[in-house]
């Protein structure tokens, strides 16, 4: 799909990556303009490059909480909220407005954006008080001083909302630690190491199944999160099975919200933005922490306009055919096909892809094994 950019100005791809890409659209077109800025070598305000990320973070809070009323709501069998589904997504498109009322946050070179700060603060209220009532069941801030394994059962135990009642179940039925996976998180990406592989004769297998260091490699909110203590807690306890990854979801959720009302998201570099020289004149990469992990772009200019465009999505490294989630399949013990479509689902669910999906179960040798399509 990167492809359709070649011979396009940098405008047209800000303009249009976000309305072709479905899941992570916010993430795309952050990620889009940084590589372009680079490639460019355009300065950005700081202001600029905090408030896309605010954005950014804003559409993984979304992307969290459409997991839980849809997905887990499902797996217990209940009908999701539709009205809060609609409000959730009113919120996000709010905040676009209220961060950037005038401008595409994404044009290269960006915007002195004019905030309505009191307007902000009142949506994150918003937002903070519907997590609140559907997931957390207290105020936020009290739900992150739980800091080990048995203080989150014992909460997850009220079953007052759907994350609970879902964690209650896995571990009352001994899945807390199922799917559990030896992979390494992903490293450090610099400037450089992926210039060279994006260049390589085997660029397009790398971006296909890409590695790291030889192997593959694990990109998700439980590898960003893992430092929190109730996550340290519940790896030590469970390793990084089903109980562990939902809640990481529930973590980085809470914790976003957090960082918003603080205003402390930001690039890792707070200066403007410039050509950097490991990639070469023309030439600009940009890394981003989408919902599902992270988002590489790369570009090459020629005459101000697109000669190669490339992208390794989060999918490729936890959808690798020897990653994260086919090592969580090989744990999975059961005789029962049901049982093991239901494991396999939470656990896709868990990792999460940015496409859709079909799970199909081979039935074709001795017992079954479920496979992702």
């Amino acid at each position: 799909m990167p492809r359709i950019f070649i011979g396009k100005s940098p405008s047209d791809v800000v303009t249009t990556l976000p309305l072709i890409f479905s899941v992570c659209g916010v993430a795309q077109g952050c990620a889009a303009a940084e590589a372009l800025e680079q490639a460019l070598a355009i300065p950005v305000s700081p202001a600029c490059l905090q408030r896309r990320r605010m954005l950014v973070a804003l559409e993984t809070v979304r992307e969290h909480l459409w997991r839980i009323e849809l997905d887990w709501a499902g797996f217990l069998n209940r009908s999701p909220v539709r009205e809060d589904i609609a409000r959730i997504a009113a919120l996000i498109r709010d905040f676009r407005t209220t961060l950037f009322p005038e401008e595409n946050p994404f044009i290269p070179g960006g915007v002195e954006p004019k905030m309505d700060m009191n307007r902000f603060h009142a949506r994150m209220e918003e937002l903070e008080r519907l997590l609140e009532a559907r997931v957390f069941s207290r105020p936020i801030h009290i739900w992150l001083e739980i800091s080990d394994w048995a203080e989150l059962v014992a909460w997850s135990r009220e079953c007052d909302t759907p994350a609970q009642e879902l964690l209650c179940r896995l571990e009352k039925r001994g899945d807390a630690g199922v799917g559990s996976s030896q992979v390494s998180a992903l490293g450090e990406l610099d400037t450089r190491y992926l210039n060279q592989r994006l260049t390589g004769a085997d660029a397009d297998c790398f971006i296909a199944q890409p590695d790291w260091q030889g192997a593959p490699a694990e990109t998700t909110p439980f590898t960003r999160r893992r430092g929190h203590p109730m996550l340290r807690s519940l790896e030590t306890q469970y390793g990084s099975g089903l109980l562990t990854r939902m809640t990481a979801r529930l973590v980085e959720s809470a914790l976003l919200i957090r960082e918003l009302r603080a205003g402390i998201i930001c690039p890792e570099k707070s200066e403007a933005v410039v050509n950097d020289s490991d990639a070469g004149s023309g030439i600009g990469i940009s890394r981003i922490e989408a919902a599902r992990g992270r988002l590489v772009h790369r570009v090459e200019l020629e005459a101000g306009l697109v000669s190669n465009y490339q992208i390794l999505a989060p999918t490729e490294w936890n959808f690798h055919p020897r990653g994260v989630l086919v090592s969580a399949f090989e744990g999975l013990e059961t005789d029962n096909e049901a049982s093991l479509k239901q494991m396999a689902e939470l656990l896709i669910n868990a990792i999460d892809p940015c496409v859709s999906y079909q799970l199909r179960i081979d039935r074709s040798g001795y017992g079954a094994e479920p496979t992702g399509e």
